[in-house]
């Protein structure tokens, strides 16, 4: 953690890092609310292709270039969601 906090990762300086998980009701705090509504939409993008709630939310994702880099899908080679299509952009 010690590292995490001094270098950050390949794409971002992290500032703050909470080493023990905290289990919350998400009603109580917004950012587990906010960790709730992008997996839900991540969720219903993979599984329905909904794309309303995703496109909010991916344009977001940290890229370096034009490669996303903040969400990634690991399935078969060759698939043409937005995710992997996006992440292999700079490739």
């Amino acid at each position: 953690m010690k590292a995490f906090l001094r270098s950050g990762t390949l794409w971002t300086q992290i500032e703050y890092v909470i080493e023990t998980p905290m289990f919350v009701d998400s009603q109580l705090t917004s950012m587990v609310q906010m960790a709730d509504l992008c997996a839900y939409a991540l969720r219903r993008y993979l599984e329905n292709n909904e794309t309303e709630l995703f496109d909010l939310i991916f344009q977001k994702a940290d890229r370096m270039g034009d490669a996303t880099v903040g969400v990634r899908q690991f399935t078969s080679p060759g698939c043409s969601c937005k995710i992997c299509v996006s992440h292999t952009a700079a490739s």
